[in-house]
């Protein structure tokens, strides 16, 4: 049986007319069949006459029988998927005849319009941001599992469509078309559920009489990247295909004093703080910056873009202003929460620099040596 709804027309009538001599062969029967076999479907017309005609399967053949004016009807279907140049072919004694069809792909034909897809809640940027609700914060080392990429129920989806406009001399042609959709990225699927519980990567959908199709969804896991997709129907194919840049949804933030003591009036390293996946790869994320007391210590700047795992990680500097301590806060750029703080960083004050003594005066002049006794006169 042929899966409905089909993309009209998938079916059409063929008359027969059988003659003999010039007059109707009333009674006389023809084999007909379809080459190839699995292009079309051969079945009794609906509306056959009543004048005896009849068609049908009779000994492992198709065989149609004229009435009493030598006509016969039967109806040919395309019922699968097959698509090219068929032939009916019909024998009677030593002769035959074909007639051939030719079977369309399913799908859009190739002068069908505005053919899209289109998807919401991602803004004029085609970027699915991340939500920071699984996000949580460390001082120390990382755990062994950060949770699983696709978090049941949690799941980042957005609703999607597909549309298209019919060419003008065939306005009914988009109706039941099928459009095959594919996800040609690993974090990236599709679903017909908005929870995203059931999830493939292939999805087939069926547009209605006004050429949109029912909603679809989707998904996107947690490590994020650049999603891109494949839409195509019969003879169209949306060029360049859809894609979307998904932002990796941090699953934990390790903000570290480098430092726990340091000198009033001292600039240099003091924190360093990293983002993480769930895979636990060190990633880009956005962060604004603050500390519990600016007069304590004072920061390079109030936000920065946090290094990814290609290169070195992100070391915040600073200058120690006053004694004191405080510690850093970190949370996602423009959001107030969740918020992530460091251990705390203690400011002393500068040892005062220990006095020169004062030096000695010199000594004076040393002291006049004593006037020599005078010589005694020997006596005579």
């Amino acid at each position: 049986k042929p899966v409905l709804p089909r993309q009209s027309p998938w079916r059409t009538s063929v008359s027969l007319k059988l003659t003999e001599a010039n007059e109707p062969a009333y009674g006389a029967y023809v084999e007909v069949r379809v080459v190839p076999s699995e292009a079309l479907a051969l079945h009794p017309a609906d509306d056959a006459p009543g004048d005896g005609a009849s068609c049908g399967m009779k000994d492992g053949a198709f065989r149609c029988t004229a009435g009493t004016q030598g006509y016969a009807r039967l109806v040919a279907a395309s019922e699968g998927d097959w698509s090219g140049e068929a032939r009916i072919v019909v024998a009677w004694a030593d002769r035959t005849e074909e007639l051939p069809i030719t079977v369309l792909p399913a799908g859009l034909p190739e002068d069908a319009t505005n053919f899209a897809l289109i998807a919401g809640g991602l803004g004029e940027s085609d970027r699915v941001l991340a939500t920071y609700v699984p996000l949580t914060c460390t001082i120390g080392p990382l755990p062994d599992d950060l949770g699983a990429v696709w978090r049941p129920g949690a799941i980042r989806a957005r609703e999607a469509r597909v549309r298209a406009s019919p060419p003008q001399n065939a306005p009914g042609v988009v109706e039941h078309a099928p459009v095959i959709i594919e996800s040609l990225h690993s974090e990236a699927a599709l679903s017909l559920d908005r929870g995203c519980r059931a999830r493939a990567t292939r999805l087939r959908v069926l547009l209605g009489p006004t050429g949109e199709s029912p909603p679809f969804t989707l998904c996107f896991s947690d490590l994020g990247g650049e999603a891109r997709l494949a839409v195509s129907s019969g003879q169209k194919v949306i060029e360049p295909g859809p894609s979307f840049t998904v932002d990796p949804e941090p699953r934990l933030l390790r903000v570290r004093a480098l430092r726990s003591v340091v000198t009033a009036g001292t600039p240099g390293d003091l924190f360093e703080v990293s983002a993480y996946n769930a895979e636990r790869v060190r990633i880009a994320v956005p962060v604004d910056l603050a500390v519990g007391d600016d007069q304590v210590i004072a920061l390079g700047g109030a936000s920065v873009t946090l290094r990814g795992e290609d290169s070195e990680a992100t070391v915040i500097q600073g200058i120690a202003v006053a004694p004191g301590t405080t510690e850093l806060r970190v949370t996602p750029r423009l959001l107030a929460s969740p918020e992530c703080t460091s251990g705390p960083i203690t400011v002393v004050a500068q040892e005062p620099e220990p006095e020169e003594p004062e030096p000695e005066p010199e000594q004076e002049q040393e002291e006049a040596a004593p006037e020599p006794e005078p010589e005694q006169e020997e006596p005579a």
